[in-house]
Parts: C-alpha cells; structure tokens; sequence
C-alpha cells in the first residue's frame, strides 16, 4: 500500500502565499470584474513597485535577524538629494540619480555597522536612525515640496514607459532578479543564510559577520533609496515628508507575508515579491470595491497577523 505524509508545517511558508494570492485574485474578480484586466494587473504592478524595492532589499536584513525601521525617511532623503543636485548644483541626471542612492547607501552603512560592530539591538538603532534622517531632512528641505522641473530624463523614471511597460516595473524587475541572483548563486546569499540561521555557528566557521550584515543594511539603504527617487519622479516633486510613518510596516509586512522569519534564518526574495503583490492586489481590490479605509486597515492587519503566527509556527516546528 503506498502512503505519503504531507507535513502542512513545512508547506506553508513555500505554499501558502500562491494559494491566498490564488484566491483572494478569484474572489475580486467574481465581485468585479474590471479587475481582472490586463491595465488593472498593469497597474498594480505599477503601484507595487516602490514598496516593492524597498521589500526585496529588506529581506536580506529580516533574513539576518535584523530589521529596519528608517526606510521612510531614507526614501524621502535620496529624492531631495537628487533634487539639489539637479537644480540647485546643475547636475548631469545620471550622476544625481547616483548620489542619490549613495546617500541611502550610506546611511544603511552606518546602521549595520553601528548594530554590528556594537551589538545593539537593530529595532533601537533603526529607530534612532529613523529620527535622525526625518530630522536632517527637514533641516535641509524644509516641509516644503519641492518641484522638479523641465527634467525629462527625471521624469522618465517614475512616469516613462519601456516597450510598452512603465519604466517603475522595469526598475522593480531588475533590482529583484539581481537580488535573488544574489541570495542563490552567490557567497554573500549563503552568508545571509547561515547568519540568520545560527550566528554564532557561522562566526566560529570563519564568516565575517559584522561585514555581512552592515552590507545587508547598505543593500536596504540603497532600495529605499531608489524607491524615493521613483516616487519623487511620479510626482514630480521631493519633500522631507515622504515615506511617512507606516511606509515601513508596509515594507515588513510584506516580507513577512512572504515567509521570513522575524528571528531570521528563513526568508526567500522571490516569496517577497509574492508578499508584496499580496497586498498590492488587496489595496486595489478594496478601492474598486470602495471598501472604507478603516476596514481596509482592519482587514489588512488581521491577515498580516495571521501570517506572522503562521510563518513562525511553521519556522519554530520545522527549524
């Protein structure tokens, strides 16, 4: 006779997400059917890639037991730094757009070497660093928007389109398949891997640690940063206000909606972007719907919620 056991625990952080996402796509499209539309899935990618940068970058961090709550401000930063230096220094766009994310590169720098290098807790720093970038922001920039004007290759980020397909999707898709690239075929991945997993047991077998974790920190740096100039390009202007408080729990949820574990070791890019399309397609679904914005927010924290529990049940039992 020929049995097979099915261990739901182990299924659920590879399975779950697809099989929610499956249904939750279903049920929106019996109750309207406009959104099953090709320009209504266009645009939810659309929409998803701002938060979508910031989650694949993130991921390596969450992977590494860490987290990073300064991702609003850091977003908010990189688009007033590209506009300072398109307007006021005269900046050719390419070498603004790369100071820009060197800012948030920088920044993630100091973070991870800060909680590597000293061992405090990444919730703490993150939170002080959240601060800090908010203030200097407005230091710099005032709460004033800040127009971006007659720069068309700036504008071409946010709002251009690339063989028919907006040029935000094409951003999203590359910074993606680069990281989960990296997570599956490089050292650095495995590093991340095995330091989440048991820190201590990767240290004793000879990995840097302290350099492998300031790096996932500059590598979430540098989303959140690009994520700030795309949106700044949307709209066409940049403010010290951008990435208000939520942007991050936006982030997070979305990595963890995509099976990492908020105790590290566990997590996946490609279930990130799961995670992220997740609720990209429930913020659109309730808006067709014109479901009211406090049940939206009721709806959407019990799923996350309900994930969290899951995933790390699932972790805990099968880790």
């Amino acid at each position: 006779m020929l049995t097979t056991d099915f261990d739901i625990r182990a299924a659920i952080p590879t399975y779950a997400m697809p099989v929610a996402l499956l249904i939750v796509i279903a049920l929106f499209g019996i109750l309207a059917p406009v959104f099953l539309t090709t320009s209504n899935f266009t645009a939810i990618v659309y929409q998803m890639s701002i938060t979508g940068i910031m989650a694949v970058c993130m991921t390596f961090v969450i992977m590494t037991g860490g987290i990073d709550l300064s991702v609003g401000p850091v977003l908010a930063t990189s688009g007033l730094v590209v506009f300072y230096f398109l307007h006021v220094a005269s900046f050719p766009l390419i070498p603004a757009v790369i100071l820009g994310i060197t800012a948030g590169a920088i920044t993630g720098a100091i973070s991870g070497a800060i909680i590597s290098f000293f061992s405090l807790p990444a919730m703490i720093v993150t939170l002080g660093m959240l601060s800090i970038i908010r203030g200097s922001a407005l230091l710099a920039g005032g709460p004033d928007l800040h127009l971006v004007r007659n720069q068309p290759g700036f504008d071409f980020i946010g709002n251009g389109y690339l063989l028919g397909i907006p040029f935000a999707i094409w951003l999203f898709v590359i910074v993606s398949g680069l990281l989960i690239f990296i997570q599956r075929k490089t050292t650095f991945g495995l590093q991340v891997a095995a330091i989440g997993d048991n820190q201590r047991a990767a240290y004793l077998s000879g990995r840097k640690i302290r350099l492998v974790k300031t790096m996932t920190y500059m590598i979430c740096g540098m989303g959140a940063a690009l994520a700030g100039i795309v949106q700044s390009s949307q709209v066409h202007t940049a403010a010290a206000t951008y990435g208000e408080f939520g942007t991050e729990l936006d982030v997070i949820a979305a990595v963890v909606l995509g099976g990492a574990s908020l105790l590290g070791g566990k997590g996946s890019v490609a279930r990130t972007i799961m995670g992220v399309l997740f609720l990209a397609v429930l913020n659109n679904g309730f808006n067709i719907l014109n479901v009211p914005i406090d049940y939206q927010l009721i709806i959407k924290g019990g799923i996350i919620v309900l994930a969290l529990s899951m995933t790390e049940w699932a972790n805990t039992k099968i880790g």
